[in-house]
């Protein structure tokens, strides 16, 4: 794909939202991946807690030409730098951490199979993030009544529910509200 966006001029960028946690879950470089793109977008505030912030990484080239559209766009913010910190901070401090979000994607997922095998196989959730079938109930009014309980999950479509946890929430935490969606999708 990346030599056919080049071949017709085209740049090819990865939005990497969770790209962390793909690292950290596979230890493949952050390096080896962005070498597959011709610019790179990683967020800060998922998974790794600062408060918001995103950085590209590409060439001084690509950079230039993002900071100009930037300009052109009414981006920029001068204030800039007390955010900088923040991420600065989730660096250090959270990168590694992001494998307790990791385990704790799976106490979730095996608290929903424990109550309906086929919803959800604990072995494929990898990293944050656990797509639950809901068989043959409506995802929306699952992921309803699961918020009214106090856990946010999302419809994904008619009869999927995505969870993603995060530093907010433990692996306890994840435990109880697998129990409940399990139980909310048994019936």
């Amino acid at each position: 794909m990346g030599q056919l966006c080049r071949e017709h001029g085209v740049g090819y960028h990865l939005d990497g939202a969770r790209l962390w946690n793909a690292h950290i879950a596979t230890g493949v470089s952050l390096e080896a991946y962005g070498r597959l793109f011709d610019t790179v977008s990683v967020c800060f505030s998922k998974g790794l807690g600062a408060p918001v912030g995103s950085v590209l990484v590409s060439t001084a080239e690509n950079i230039a030409r993002a900071r100009v559209m930037r300009k052109r766009l009414g981006g920029g913010w001068r204030q800039a730098g007390l955010l900088a910190a923040a991420c600065l901070y989730a660096l250090d401090h959270h990168l590694q951490r992001l494998a307790d979000d990791h385990a704790a994607a799976r106490i979730f997922a095996e608290a929903v199979a424990a109550c309906v095998p086929a919803a959800v196989g604990p072995d494929t959730v990898e990293t944050n993030v656990v797509v639950i079938d809901t068989g043959a109930a409506p995802a929306t009014p699952i992921a309803v009544a699961a918020a009214e309980r106090g856990v946010q999950v999302s419809a994904l479509g008619p009869y999927m529910i995505r969870a993603v946890t995060h530093l907010d929430v433990t692996a306890d935490n994840c435990g109880w509200a697998g129990q409940l969606v399990g139980k909310l999708l048994s019936g």
